[in-house]
């Protein structure tokens, strides 16, 4: 539970022998079946079922596929608090935490299930820690109950997490000071869930809302937000690391381990690496996206134009992390920590819009310079990421020249560059029809100079065309009804290439 303990590493629950890295968060529901489920959507809403690609739907899973209506989702919500609150021991969370502040007496408070006092986040359930004679506060943050990923996942989050915030407090970032972390099952761990306990953060949480009370930032007011970050930045780099991952416990809080990725911002990817280069790094999101779309695991609507899209992204590793022109700070091959869920509402703001915290570090990464320093969801037009095109936008534009005025060219230079790898990183949503994912396709396109009126058959036959395995699925000598039949067994074989290019002639 501290950080001097030698840190448990990631085990994947089982292995399917595609590549060393491919694992399985859950197996299918449906009955006598063996095969993954889908991961991204979670368990059914209605029957809390986990269900493969070729079971999730009718006439297998007979559930109602639409949302939820409002009642049935906060009576579910309700319902998750309960149980996370019957596994809480408060009396062993008291005893724990007056025991790390020097003997104070404290009381546990559970926020409301639902509503605007509630402290449940889309992945933590919070309660508040108030001692009684000093006044501080703190939060026992607890992963969330919904069978959304496996334990053994929850857990290397939560010392993945609890190792970023102890680095943190070494430096100059505004982060939550955090005392004590519990891994369920240990037998240390009286508290009876999976915990980490941490400072509450001063402030609110930023929604762009403006100073003073003023419901919407204007450009001006968000200055006030970049010139902060950049300052967070700045400090960031002067803590490089020698390979790209994640952080667990190590020998002191400033010594770290940098262990395997601890997913990612949709939580779909499994832990994978360290790295020790950038481009090992970035083949490793593409390759691992890859073969979870091949086994079935990701994109089940559409997994053969999903495998050609990272496919494609492969091919432009070398054009997505080109160097800036300022190449310093990537010229020993260093890697610098990242918020991975940068958002916005990550950033804690007092009422002139200062940044005084952030928060919400569990799935943060050491990653390379251009990916640390670069456009981020920050700073992009949210709204914009989903509209098929690809430009820097005036926030990354401003916050560069805040970089620049504080001595930070380098920095600048990445910022300023381009959005290639905000467009790599944002990639696929998981969970969005064809339509729509289209559209962030033709963002990638954009970012990568695709012309925007690409027809999608077009530049789909083009990158099979230009695979360097293509298979002997090629028209040139099988005729319809030949691949067809080679695609049936593909699927029926779930093989990965072969089923992903001949599918792609359907779609």
């Amino acid at each position: 539970m501290k950080a001097s303990t030698s840190p448990a590493p990631y085990n994947p629950p089982t292995q399917l022998g595609m590549t060393s890295m491919l694992d399985r968060l859950f197996t299918c529901d449906f009955a006598n079946v063996s095969l993954p489920s889908i991961r991204g959507l979670g368990p059914c809403e209605r029957c809390g079922g986990h269900f493969c690609s070729t079971h999730h739907r009718p006439p297998f899973h007979t559930c109602d596929h639409t949302p939820l209506p409002d009642d049935l989702f906060e009576a579910n919500v309700h319902a998750e608090v309960k149980n996370i609150r019957a596994k809480i021991n408060d009396k062993a969370v008291c005893e724990r935490a007056s025991e790390l502040n020097g003997g104070v007496q404290c009381q546990i408070e559970h926020p409301p299930a639902w509503g605007r006092e509630s402290l449940m986040g889309c992945a933590n359930y919070h309660a508040r820690i108030r001692f009684t004679n000093n006044g501080s506060v703190w939060l026992l943050r607890v992963p969330r109950m919904n069978g959304s990923i496996p334990q053994s996942l929850v857990n290397y989050l939560i010392r993945s997490e609890y190792a970023t915030l102890k680095f943190l407090e070494t430096t100059k970032v505004p982060a939550p000071r955090a005392f004590d972390y519990g891994i369920l099952g240990e037998d240390e761990n009286q508290v009876g869930v999976s915990y980490i306990l941490m400072e509450e953060m001063p402030g609110k949480t930023w929604n762009l809302q403006g100073p003073g009370g003023k419901r919407f930032a204007d450009e001006k007011d968000k200055e006030r937000i970049w010139n902060g970050l950049a300052d967070i930045l700045i400090e960031l780099k002067h803590h490089p690391f020698s390979e790209a991952g994640s952080l667990l416990p190590g020998p002191s809080a400033s010594e770290p381990i940098v262990s395997a990725i601890a997913s990612e911002r949709f939580l779909v990817l499994s832990p994978s690496g360290p790295f020790d280069t950038s481009n090992d790094y970035y083949t490793s999101f593409v390759e691992q996206n890859m073969a979870l779309i091949s086994d079935g695991q990701l994109f089940a609507s559409f997994p053969a134009n999903a495998y050609i899209v990272f496919s494609y992204m492969k091919s432009q590793l070398e054009v997505a992390a080109a160097k800036p022109k300022h190449d310093s700070v990537e010229a020993t091959e260093q890697f610098y920590l990242k918020h991975v869920d940068d958002k916005g509402d990550h950033l804690m703001v007092d009422d002139e819009l200062n940044i005084v915290g952030i928060i919400d570090w569990q799935m943060a990464r050491v990653v390379p310079a251009d990916e640390a320093f670069g456009p981020s969801l920050v700073t992009a037009e949210m709204d914009g990421n989903y509209n098929g095109t690809s430009s820097l936008t005036v926030h990354d534009l401003v916050l560069a020249r805040f970089l620049k005025a504080k001595g930070a060219a380098d920095l600048a230079d990445i910022m300023s560059g381009n959005e290639r790898l905000r467009r790599f990183f944002f990639g696929l949503d998981v969970d969005l029809p064809w339509e729509e994912t289209l559209l962030l396709i033709r963002g990638i396109w954009a970012a990568f100079g695709v012309e925007k009126d690409t027809e999608w058959s077009t530049w789909k036959w083009t990158c099979l065309k230009n695979t360097t395995k293509m298979t002997a699925f090629s028209t040139s000598w099988i005729d319809l009804e030949q691949a067809r039949d080679i695609m049936q067994l593909c699927l029926s074989l779930r093989m990965d290439i072969g089923y992903c290019r001949c599918m792609a002639m359907f779609n």
